[in-house]
């Protein structure tokens, strides 16, 4: 039995938000800190080899994420008390399951905005 190797991604909007946010940190501007530890938070999260909660493709939030990214399966983690990570498998060949992180929101306003639940 072949064992799989799982890769984690970034969304490539959110690895720009990602190297900006290093840059804004190395200049000593901490605006976008609590972010950036979101992000960091959400790749250990799936290095850990933990899994998220599926999103039924029935609920407007994956129709969000579906029509921005067209993918075919979302998950979410809980990386603090009010803040989400969304992420999406897909195949990256035979042996390789790549799992990319699109977005991380830092409150759930951010989240019920995009699922048009307020």
């Amino acid at each position: 039995m072949i064992n799989k190797e799982f890769i984690v991604q970034l969304s490539p909007e959110l690895f720009k938000s990602k190297i900006e946010i290093e840059a804004e940190l190395q200049n000593g501007n901490k605006t976008n800190e609590k972010l950036y530890s979101l992000i960091l938070k959400a790749i250990q999260f799936l290095k850990e080899k933990r899994t998220g909660a599926p999103i039924s493709k029935k609920l407007p939030i994956y129709e969000y994420y579906e029509k921005k990214y067209e993918i075919t399966n979302l998950f979410m983690m809980d990386l603090t008390r009010g803040s989400r990570g969304f992420y999406t498998i897909v195949s990256g060949g035979e042996l390789k399951v790549l799992q990319i992180i699109l977005e991380v929101e830092e409150t759930h306003k951010g989240y019920e905005r995009k699922g048009k639940y307020n």
